[in-house]
């Protein structure tokens, strides 16, 4: 799609600019310790000099400026999975195969509104469908061409805007992890993974940077690429937790030193100005001492030519980048457990109850194809979620995930058992 063409996802958002702003260095798996210690309000001017040094700077010009200074704030944080920074002891040590050169193996999305009242923070799956130079291609290869490359594909694909970016390598992320000396995550099954080198039992684990890193690049289990995504956010949850469950950012020296580790692997575009980045995150302390909403893209998997893609779920999608671009917080679409937990019952009225089974198993939901909803009067054009009385709660996080509207359950109809969530599949499910 070239720029200026009318696009399904919305107004074109324009492009190319760059400019100041925050700097809000929510910076998943390494940089999720820089963000929180920003958020915390460490405001010195020798924390400010410490990062100016140590941090690296690009021109970014498919950034966008904000109009003023109290606008939204969009930030593209990615993890590249580059070498740079590892020593030969680090390349023997850590499990990372063989490549040369920077793919974007993290991807995130953070969006910060104009009242500094909301954040979220949205996972990208690194093999999504993206069309850029007419020509099918995953987001991930995106950024073999650089930062621009990367927020072309989002702005082109979905109308998302970016004013700022960021990235962190795997040097960056091990240095980090170094610095605050282990993270816990707990693990509800074993986890063994011989590509990314994980191999952990069920239980709880004080993860050294080794072993972190397996545990965030693996992508062991069903859902592949958006299991990887869940171990990211964990991982980054688990971090912001630790680091104010013990007080690490009251100490000094420890700041002073995770600042440094960070930094020193950290680029960003260079328009991202320290002192401007430390007074919007004091602004957004409390906010952030709340818990910041994750979730990733709905998506489902398709082999186009031969290769295996992510396709974005259209309607569940387009809410989301909606929601972004509005300034509105994301909506809750349960935790990893609780959708787990929850089972799906899919009736066929339109032709995309595939793509919807797909999407929601690939979002963590059970499904069951094949249930029934009596009436389908009204019906067809529109998925819509049916609201089992006592699950509420359930119900909106289906309907969040699909971008579906939600109905009272009909009177004459019998939910089958086990079922916690009826959704009657429409046609715009295709689209």
């Amino acid at each position: 799609m070239s720029r200026g063409e009318p696009d399904p996802w919305g107004p074109v958002v324009e492009a190319g600019r760059s400019r100041r702003g925050l700097r809000r260095l929510a910076v998943l798996l390494g940089v999720g310790g820089l963000l929180t210690i920003a958020a915390v309000g460490t405001t010195t001017q020798l924390l400010v000099q410490q990062v100016e040094t140590n941090l690296s700077r690009v021109p970014v010009p498919e950034l966008e400026e904000p109009v003023q200074r109290s606008d939204a704030r969009y930030f593209l944080l990615v993890g590249s999975d580059a070498r740079d920074g590892l020593d030969a002891d680090d390349r023997r040590e850590l499990t990372l195969g063989s490549f040369d050169g920077q793919r974007s193996d993290v991807v995130m999305y953070l969006a910060i509104s104009a009242d500094r009242e909301q954040v979220s923070l949205v996972s990208f799956p690194r093999d999504l469908l993206v069309e850029l130079d007419g020509r099918s291609q995953k987001l991930t290869d995106t950024f073999a061409g650089g930062p621009d490359q990367l927020i072309l594909a989002l702005r082109q694909n979905f109308q998302l805007p970016v004013n700022h970016y960021a990235a962190v390598t795997l040097g960056g992320f091990v240095d980090a992890v170094r610095t605050l000396g282990s993270v816990e995550i707990c693990l509800d099954e074993p986890l063994r993974d011989r590509k990314a080198g994980a191999d952990f039992e069920a239980g709880c684990h004080d993860m050294d940077a080794t072993e972190a890193l397996a545990f965030v690049r693996s992508r062991q289990g069903a859902r592949a690429d958006l299991e990887r995504i869940d171990r990211q956010q964990t991982f980054l949850q688990a971090v912001l937790r630790d680091l104010t469950a013990t007080r690490t950012l009251a100490n000094a020296r420890q700041v002073y030193r995770l600042t440094e580790d960070v930094a020193s692997s950290l680029t960003t575009d260079d328009r991202l100005g320290t002192t401007q980045m430390i007074g919007l995150a004091d602004e957004l302390r409390s906010v952030v001492d709340a818990g910041v909403p994750m979730t990733a893209v709905p998506a489902y998997p398709r082999r186009i030519d031969g290769l295996d893609y992510m396709v974005a779920y259209g309607p569940g999608a387009r809410a989301l980048f909606g929601d972004l671009r509005a300034g509105r917080q994301v909506e809750d679409r349960g935790s990893r457990d609780e959708r787990d937990e929850t089972v799906v019952g899919i009736a066929s009225i339109g032709q995309g109850a595939g793509i919807l089974d797909s999407t929601l198993r690939f979002a963590g939901f059970q499904t069951r194809v094949g249930a029934r909803v009596g009436s389908t009067e009204g019906l067809g054009a529109v998925t819509t979620v049916f609201v089992v009385p006592g699950e509420e709660e359930r119900a909106d996080w289906v309907a969040a995930t699909l971008g579906a509207p939600t109905r009272p359950l009909p009177e004459d109809v019998r939910v089958p058992d086990g079922v916690h969530v009826l959704v009657a599949s429409g046609d715009d499910a295709t689209t």
